[in-house]
């Protein structure tokens, strides 16, 4: 039989070792809260005449500079936390043997656990945390876009909705380990904000780049809209973002340089740094999302930069003043503004016109009235499947792995229900808007419905390229057949993920829904 690890050490041993890793542990916590609190400084706020710094970039920030900027410390890092898989350390640091107070709901390093699991401690009896947002520096840099250079129309409040979201990083519910990686996308998604204006600003020329009949893919999340973004990519003809371009989109990349741009190391350091935060993240992620530097991604990070946030819904409390914002669509044709921008920086250099390739559900699918007014010749792919099998799945996804880096230590199960109700309501935000638009927009519109789309891909294709009267060539049907081949039989058998009706059924359970509560509120979903 296997010696439990806890037996593994003798009495005399075990204190030894106790003592050494209390150390090494205060030393650690010591060197990772003096580096952030360094990195999370800001600058003192500027006088209402004075010019912020921000405002002389015309090249987008590395967002994860913070990942960058920490690298000195992540081996030992890393270190530190593989020390939890041997047996010698496991019963000490909270092995899954063992049901120590800092298991996580999720796979975070455990030196973050404790980390998190000190700042709220400290912050319960003392009022002061490790981890903390920088308001002053932040809120200076927020009065920039106060400014009317920066205003992308009458109704562009970005602004206050960054401020929003700076109040909501200090709920309850937001870890340390939240807070740090939150500072710091918040802070370079605003400078990206500046620095993408102020390029325009400086070459003219590029926001004449036009932006002809994007293809977008909306609809409810989970219902194979991955899949379709993947295929219809294999067209040579159809520019796809990929994640570096969209997270450092200025200057504008050059076609020639495209494969070797030196943008991709930078998102790629950031990428390994969560191997420290968390060793399983990208393991445990890719089963509802796969991403990478070089891979096809959502342009939903477009809209971040204007202070709406795809992914609220994971980060932040449905009732927060933020979330109310974020769900306001009167306020977001500036958002499309600033997205429509970047997408003109990454076409200028290219041969025009350029035909863009675009998928964001959560965010294009409530805000549809704001995307055409920007984009009025948009070809809209909608992707339909049953809600009791998408709802679960969506919902997992939001309470995933993902959630142990923003949310503080049992909060998961708190918020489980909450969450997916909210989600719900999402899906009929969702539902509801697309309903409307087609009233008036129907023929801009091309419905793949998932059965039809897992039986016969290329018949779906096909379909969708006669219905918006694009030239479907035989090297885009050559490149598409061979994804369909290669991704198995059925996509869900492989990286998208294939359900199991009975475990959606279960998990709907333990959230307090029904199969019949969803069916009843989402009857719109059905196909029109």
């Amino acid at each position: 039989t296997r010696t439990p690890p806890f037996q593994m050490c003798t009495p005399s041993t075990a204190s030894g070792t106790a003592i050494v890793a209390c150390v090494m542990l205060l030393i650690t916590i010591g060197i990772i809260a003096a580096t952030v609190r360094w990195l999370m400084r800001g600058p003192a706020a500027a006088k209402p005449a004075d010019c912020h710094p921000i405002e002389l970039l015309e090249h987008a920030p590395n967002n994860y500079e913070l990942a960058s900027s920490i690298s000195f410390i992540l081996p030992l890092v890393g270190w530190l936390n593989r020390l939890e898989d041997s047996p010698r350390w496991a019963w000490l640091l909270g092995a899954k043997d063992n049901a120590q107070w800092w298991t996580p709901d999720a796979p975070l390093g455990w030196i973050f656990r404790v980390l998190n699991k000190v700042d709220w401690w400290l912050y319960r009896v003392f009022g002061v945390r490790i981890v903390y947002m920088d308001r002053a520096g932040f809120l200076a840099k927020c009065a920039v876009l106060d400014k009317p250079a920066y205003k992308q129309c009458a109704s562009d409040n970005s602004a206050e909705g960054f401020r929003l979201m700076l109040d909501a990083c200090e709920a309850d519910h937001i870890s340390a380990t939240g807070r740090m990686m939150l500072n710091q996308l918040m802070n370079g998604w605003l400078d990206t904000r500046v620095a993408v204006d102020n390029y325009c600003r400086a070459h003219p020329e590029v926001t004449a780049t036009p932006i002809k009949r994007p293809v977008i893919i909306i609809g409810c999340p989970r219902t194979a809209s991955t899949f379709m973004h993947k295929l219809l990519a294999q067209d040579p003809k159809l520019r796809k973002p990929l994640f570096w371009e969209l997270a450092i989109p200025s200057p504008p990349p050059d076609p020639a340089t495209y494969a070797t741009d030196a943008r991709r190391s930078l998102v790629a350091t950031g990428f390994r740094s969560f191997d420290a935060i968390s060793p399983h993240f990208y393991t445990d992620v890719h089963k509802y999302h796969y991403f990478g530097v070089d891979e096809i991604e959502e342009d939903s990070v477009l809209v971040h930069y204007a202070g709406v946030l795809a992914m609220h819904g994971i980060a932040f409390a449905g009732d927060s003043a933020y979330a109310r914002w974020q769900r306001d669509p009167r306020t977001k044709e500036a958002a499309y503004l600033v997205h429509k921008k970047v997408l003109q920086i990454l076409s200028c250099k290219w041969e025009q016109p350029v035909q863009w390739l675009l998928k964001a559900p959560t965010i294009h699918s409530c805000f549809l009235e704001q995307l055409l007014k920007v984009y009025p010749d948009a070809c809209l792919v909608v992707t339909h499947r049953q809600p009791v099998e998408v709802l679960p799945s969506w919902c997992k996804f939001v309470l995933s792995p993902m959630c142990a880096t923003l949310w503080r230590h049992g909060t998961k199960h708190r918020l489980a229900e909450a969450k997916a109700r909210e989600q719900l309501e999402l899906f009929e935000r969702i539902e509801e808007t697309i309903a409307r638009v087609r009233q008036t927009h129907g023929a801009q519109m091309f419905d793949v419905e998932y059965a039809s789309l897992m039986a016969n891909p290329m018949a779906v294709v096909e379909r969708c390229y006669a219905h918006f009267q694009m030239p479907l060539s035989p090297e885009a049907r050559g490149a598409m057949a061979t994804f369909i081949a290669g991704s198995g039989s059925g996509h869900q058998n492989k990286k998208f993920g294939k359900v199991s009706t009975q475990e959606h059924a279960d998990f709907l359970g333990v959230v307090g829904l029904s199969a019949d509560d969803v069916t009843e509120r989402l009857r719109i979903a059905a196909l029109p």
